[in-house]
């Protein structure tokens, strides 16, 4: 049996979902700038505030990469989650390079 052509075909498999990196590398930053924030807020000032800051930021930037990488790593390997986990793990890369300008940065500052 012939079909026409201006029919849809019903058997056809439903769109792949788009790859979740720009809402993981959002929140990503949000948390980044929350906690930046924070410790500027609970660092003294003086001529090691800079020191201070850049090592605190330093050990939280570190752990939110290591968590990223470490929630991407498990995630790429589970069949539904996939693209999930290589979100993450693209996320944890951008977050590491950014988060390493912006502590130095956030040191600087705050040695004015």
């Amino acid at each position: 049996m012939n079909e026409p052509f201006d029919q849809l075909d019903l058997l056809s498999a439903p769109p792949e979902p788009k790859m979740p990196i720009g809402k993981v590398v959002m929140i990503n930053f949000g948390i980044m700038v929350a906690y930046m924030l924070l410790s500027s807020l609970a660092t003294d000032s003086g001529s090691e505030a800079g020191f201070g800051v850049l090592a605190l930021d330093a050990v939280l930037i570190l752990a939110q990469v290591g968590l990223n990488m470490l929630a991407g790593l498990i995630l790429v390997f589970i069949k539904d989650k996939k693209k999930l986990g290589g979100a993450l793990l693209i996320g944890g890369i951008i977050m590491g390079v950014i988060g390493f300008g912006s502590c130095l940065g956030h040191m600087a500052l705050m040695e004015n």
